[in-house]
């Protein structure tokens, strides 16, 4: 049996930071988070072990106490009401996805805002929260019409096209190319803002799916970035498999003369991957 590792597997750098600094704000006490800190409930149950207490609204916070927000970021107006209510906050949003969030507030006075990625994602639903009433989100080709109207309705000449950071790279080009040729009477500019870290661990995965007979994507079952990885994989290796730990691989689909390649997703750690590297050792013993 060969296994092949992608290099880019495990955390990306805007999880691991934010993974870092909550556990250092944990050493001092519980501390509240909005919303999945990231996709992975493996992460997330390490951390409410150690004091995390994740909250779905503000409104389950009290006054004065400590609040996290995830690295996906979150709306304007989410900021506002944490310092209305006197919270502490310990914003763990990646620095990416923050210069985003700076390009279209800086952008919305002047420009029609679209966002490249999918509707109800927490980022884009940050972004969006940035953006203004003068934006939307494209996530299919047949969303591009409805933006265009809602564009012609908000009297602006200028429209500037921002993306999720997990988007796929070629379906956000095949998106790209659409608007443009939809929208020709407007003055486009494209600010293709997919995290580079994405971009290289989808191409990785691509080019190790070609190679091997066997592929496994392990992170979790709705983290956006795990799934475009899934597809990809599928896409170039039938017998692909996605899993989220270790307790799932099921070892009779598997032999010992197979080629593996294994990918992990932003949100997934290292000790997944060696735990499932590991079980597939088992086969040659």
């Amino acid at each position: 049996m060969e296994i092949i590792i992608g290099k880019m597997s495990g955390f990306c750098p805007g999880v691991k930071i934010a993974i870092q600094m909550a556990e250092e704000t944990l050493k001092n006490g519980t501390a509240y988070c909005l919303g999945e800190i990231v996709h992975n409930e493996q992460v997330i149950k390490d951390l409410e072990n150690k004091g995390m207490i994740t909250v779905n609204s503000l409104e389950e916070v009290p006054s004065q106490k400590t609040v996290m927000f995830r690295a996906h970021g979150e709306p304007e107006e989410v900021y506002e009401l944490a310092k209305s209510k006197n919270l502490n906050l310990v914003d763990l949003t990646c620095e990416k996805v923050k210069l985003i969030h700076e390009k279209v507030k800086k952008e919305r006075e002047d420009s029609f805002i679209i966002i490249l990625g999918k509707k109800n994602h927490p980022e884009v639903i940050g972004t969006k929260g940035f953006a203004g009433d003068n934006s939307y989100v494209i996530e299919t080709e047949d969303d591009i019409l409805d933006a265009y109207m809602e564009f012609e309705k908000s009297g602006l000449s200028n429209v500037y096209v921002t993306t999720q950071t997990t988007i796929s790279n070629k379906y956000c080009d095949f998106l790209i190319n659409e608007i443009e040729n939809n929208f020709i009477e407007a003055e486009v500019l494209i600010d293709k803002s997919i995290c580079p870290t994405t971009e290289i661990r989808q191409a990785e995965t691509e080019k190790i799916a070609k190679d091997v007979n066997k592929m496994i994507i392990i992170g979790g079952k709705h983290s956006s970035n795990t799934i475009e990885l899934f597809k990809i994989s599928k896409k170039n290796c039938e017998k692909s498999y996605n899993i989220e730990t270790v307790e799932e691989l099921d070892l009779t689909d598997f032999k010992n003369t197979d080629k593996i390649g294994i990918m992990a997703g932003a949100s997934t750690p290292n000790k997944s991957v060696e735990e499932v590297k590991n079980k597939l050792e088992m086969i040659t013993k």
